[in-house]
């Protein structure tokens, strides 16, 4: 019932109201009073505003955190920022020793035979796919572990293959990247790209060599030296899964996480086999404990591909790809 703000009277309509205020309160302005009605409309109003508001507020926090099962497309093949550069290559000696070799990771393997070298240095070859999920989880490894004994530039971003299992992992490229060290040389291939399409070559000898250890062709494949090799990668790349490239590099000084376990881990055994084929080199690096992880073995290398390693260092006297990695 609407009331008289001046008397206090009620009345059954707003017209009588009127009346009474004309008879009234004649020379007071007549103002409608507000009703129950419009005061619970205003408390809808901001209800609504209050509920459109938290919704806006998760997007944009979705939003910032997104994950790697969308696809950057202007970040792919840019080079990586500076920080994202120093939280692979500064993973302390600390964490490493901490995580040791890690956890579900499979350790390189022992393969006695003729040193592989390239440019005077034990030389670590690579050879995989920016397609290659499997890849994309090496590379990490692989980035930590070869930062420990020189240093990348033009390592850019990547996501291997949307359609691929653990689809868009998080990852780089060394297609242009260039690794410089004063104890090995580091010769990368990627010989597809990330929608299968050709882009670096690998030569017959590489090839060769490749068939030898890995008699299915998996990638990635890595040859340390000739002495340890990688058959695919080290640990599952469900590890990353739904992470993107800030995501995982802001968890590999927890030694607890299991990103730290599994890339850690890795660099982990890839770093004693570095150690074991340059000499020990740099001490600082090699004499931590988790430089010296055990190994199992393969087996000897045959005659045959003794003469195959030779013939390959001869080759490289001449580059024949699209990049060496230098």
């Amino acid at each position: 019932m609407p009331k008289c703000t001046i008397c206090g009277k009620r009345f059954d309509s707003l017209s009588a109201l009127r009346e009474h205020h004309r008879a009234v309160h004649p020379k007071t302005r007549f103002a409608a009073p507000k009703t129950k009605l419009s005061r619970n409309l205003l408390v809808a109003m901001i209800v609504v505003v209050i509920v459109i508001g938290s919704l806006v507020g998760y997007l944009i926090y979705t939003s910032s955190h997104s994950t790697t099962t969308i696809t950057v497309s202007g970040l792919l093949n840019q080079p990586i920022n500076a920080t994202l550069y120093n939280d692979l290559a500064a993973v302390s000696s600390g964490t490493l020793n901490s995580v040791g070799s890690g956890q579900g990771v499979t350790s390189t393997t022992a393969i006695s035979g003729t040193n592989l070298t390239y440019q005077g240095k034990p030389e670590v070859l690579y050879i995989g796919a920016e397609y290659c999920p499997y890849c994309a989880a090496e590379r990490w490894a692989m980035i930590i572990a070869l930062s420990k004994f020189g240093s990348f530039s033009w390592l850019e971003y990547m996501q291997s293959s949307s359609t691929d299992i653990d689809p868009n992992t998080a990852t780089f490229s060394f297609v242009n990247a260039t690794y410089t060290s004063s104890y090995i040389s580091f010769v990368p291939v990627e010989y597809e790209d990330r929608s299968g399409a050709p882009l670096q070559t690998y030569s017959s000898s590489e090839q060769t060599l490749w068939n030898e250890y890995d008699t299915q062709g998996s990638i990635p494949f890595v040859d340390l030296g000739n002495q340890y090799s990688v058959v695919g990668a080290q640990y599952s790349p469900s590890t990353l899964s739904n992470l993107n490239w800030t995501q995982i590099a802001s968890q590999l000084n927890t030694p607890s996480s299991a990103v730290a376990k599994a890339i850690d881990g890795a660099a982990n055994t890839l770093i004693t086999a570095i150690c074991k084929i340059d000499g020990g080199s740099p001490s600082s690096i090699c004499s931590q404990s988790f430089a010296n992880l055990a190994f199992t073995t393969q087996g000897s290398q045959s005659s045959a591909l003794q003469l195959l390693v030779t013939t390959l260092e001869e080759q490289r006297a001449v580059p024949n790809r699209l990049n060496l990695g230098f």
